[in-house]
């Protein structure tokens, strides 16, 4: 930082990266939750477990993104 509270002009902006850590969030929550619900379906035969468990995860993850941001 420099005495004018401008960062310095070799540092990355303050929230460089959060557009990134929403979208990882969102894959991360897609790809463990579907793949649970795949085990779970492969396990007991019921195939709508694999998109029901997507959609939890994008849901769990959006929540979970607003929560963090509405709280900053």
């Amino acid at each position: 930082m420099t005495g004018t509270g401008q960062p310095a002009p070799d540092q990355p902006p303050q929230h460089a990266g959060e557009g990134w850590r929403v979208f990882s969030s969102m894959i991360a929550g897609m790809v463990i939750y579907g793949g649970i619900g795949w085990l779970i379906g492969h396990w007991t035969g019921i195939s709508v477990l694999f998109p029901l468990g997507m959609l939890f995860g994008i849901v769990l993850s959006l929540l979970m993104i607003i929560f963090k941001f509405s709280r900053s």
